[in-house]
């Protein structure tokens, strides 16, 4: 059976029988199923890809890059940890604190007489209780009363003079101790009448 080469295209064979085909061309199938889709749409599509892209990199660096400035309720990167530590460390950094009695002296302002009414903690530089502090304590009170009295009204009236007065107290009293320094002297109560 011979077929002419223009209707080979649209003939199945089977077997010896040929029955035309569908006349339709592939290329025109696909097109019919999928609408084209217009060129905007393409370029909004690859615009909002580039932004979330961005915005998750920006995102990604600030929780990567700045865990310390996360909240502890949002920090899933365990700096809890690191943050104990600090902790820890600067309670091994703070001295054991002593308080002492308060103190009540006579200052050297004559007209009109002038009290000071002063509580007093020192803070040493070592963490522990230590047993020097128990024993020198009549002397470091004598230290400070002698320092409190020869005092005035206007020495230590004001911040800058309260302030002069904590580094006196401490300077002297890092005089007669040995075994430990005192780091810093506190004001707990200070009244002057």
């Amino acid at each position: 059976m011979l077929i002419a080469p223009s209707l080979s295209k649209n003939l199945v064979f089977l077997g010896k029988m040929a029955t035309p085909s569908v006349d339709i061309e592939p290329d025109k199938r696909e097109e019919e199923l999928v609408p084209p889709v217009p060129k905007k749409s393409i370029k909004w599509l690859i615009i909002i890809l580039v932004l979330i892209f961005l915005i998750g990199g920006a995102i990604g660096a600030v929780f990567l890059g700045a865990r310390e400035m996360i909240p502890d309720s949002l920090n899933f990167w365990g700096t809890k940890a690191s943050a104990k530590k600090e902790k820890e460390a600067e309670k091994r950094s703070q001295g054991y604190i002593y308080g002492m009695d308060p103190f009540i002296v006579n200052l050297v302002d004559q007209n009109p007489p002038r009290y000071l009414k002063v509580r007093i903690s020192i803070e040493s530089k070592e963490i522990m209780i230590n047993e020097e502090y128990e024993k020198r304590l009549p002397q470091l009170r004598d230290i400070i009363l002698t320092l409190l009295s020869s005092k005035s009204y206007k020495d230590i009236s004001d911040s800058e003079g309260k302030k002069r007065l904590r580094e006196e107290i401490t300077s002297n009293l890092n005089q007669l101790l040995r075994s430990f320094q005192v780091r810093t002297t506190y004001f707990t109560e200070f009244m002057i009448q």
